[in-house]
């Protein structure tokens, strides 16, 4: 089905050059220093990589000095160098690429290779290497980030992920805002208003336990999104919704949840409480990303996100733009296909 999607338009011309250019602006800064420099570097999708090296008696200090300069010839600010030492003599600079051009889900799948366990295509990290939700390891996921930072596209990407990789995963969509999902209704369960999706969310409980008593080990992957809204609707889906968190993966249940606050109490607990994976898109304060992923986070983070797994690995991800073009095409092509069958 990867021919249904669209393709890439990715060049990294533009990166190779700029680094070639900024390489020389920093040997001739650092000369005048007195550093005897040798530089390399790796071009990325997101991020250029330079490491630096010398073979006289200057320490990372001397360098750290040179912060501001080695930023000026790099043609980012000093708040954007990210330094971290190699060696004695040699360290690695990372910063963001000038040039950034939009994932596509085609090129991400095409680098995915399924195995026996559920995992979802989530980005690329900052070297290239595709990163997955790890659903048998990781359980669940909370998406965080203001309005427009490109949650409904994430879940988009997600369910297109599994809709072409796995077809015995059943797919169960609660949409509270009931315009952003329409398109899987021939594919997947999709439930559009807030009355129908709080009844969905206690009959889910009661799919569990009725999975337990038969030992069905059907694997439903379900997206929530807007739990926020859902949650000052009616709190009483509180209970099922961690007690779904906190089991329902036994039985190969799992949830997959999106929300534009974390500041919540109750939101807050859902993610403290259970083991859960989060992905951060933008949000409007370092305090905010602090409390939801425990790190610190650069304010730049634009339409990236920041996944942190149930270990605690942190990736800053390059996330795919799904079109709507592209799910109508899968989507009919799917549908089409089981009508044969």
């Amino acid at each position: 089905m990867l021919k249904l999607l669209n393709n890439p338009t990715f060049d990294n011309e533009r990166n190779v050059l700029n680094a070639d250019l900024f390489v020389n602006n920093l040997k001739n800064t650092l000369k005048g220093f007195d550093f005897n420099l040798k530089v390399t570097y790796e071009v990325y999708r997101m991020t250029t990589v330079y490491h630096l090296s010398w073979n006289d008696d200057k320490t990372y200090d001397d360098v750290y000095e040179l912060r501001k300069e080695i930023a000026l010839s790099l043609g980012v600010n000093v708040e954007e160098l990210e330094l971290e030492t190699v060696s004695d003599n040699e360290i690695k600079i990372t910063v963001q690429n000038m040039k950034k051009y939009p994932l596509t889900l085609k090129e991400l799948l095409s680098d995915f290779h399924k195995d026996e366990f559920l995992q979802i295509p989530l980005g690329l990290d900052e070297a290239d290497n595709v990163i997955c939700l790890d659903l048998d390891k990781d359980k669940n996921l909370l998406v965080t980030g203001v309005t427009g930072s490109g949650k409904t596209n994430l879940f988009n990407s997600l369910i297109m992920s599994l809709l072409i990789n796995y077809d015995d995963v059943k797919i169960v969509i609660l949409d509270s805002q009931g315009i952003n999902y329409h398109q899987y209704d021939p594919v997947s369960e999709v439930v559009t208003t807030e009355e129908l999706i709080i009844d969905r969310i206690r009959s889910l409980r009661r799919d569990f336990e009725r999975q337990v008593k038969k030992g069905s080990k059907e694997k439903v992957v379900i997206f929530i999104d807007e739990i926020y809204e859902l949650l000052k609707k009616d709190m009483s889906i509180k209970d099922d919704i961690n007690y779904l968190l906190e089991v329902g993966s036994t039985t190969n249940m799992h949830l997959i949840i999106s929300t534009d606050s974390v500041m919540d109490d109750d939101i807050y607990d859902l993610f403290k409480k259970n083991q859960i994976s989060k992905l951060s898109l933008y949000l409007t304060s370092r305090g905010e990303y602090h409390m939801f992923l425990n790190e610190v986070v650069n304010d730049s983070l634009h339409k990236d996100g920041i996944y942190v797994s149930s270990d605690k690995k942190v990736s800053r991800l390059s996330l795919p733009l799904v079109s709507d073009d592209e799910i109508g095409r899968v989507t009919g092509y799917i549908s089409k296909n089981r009508e044969k069958i």
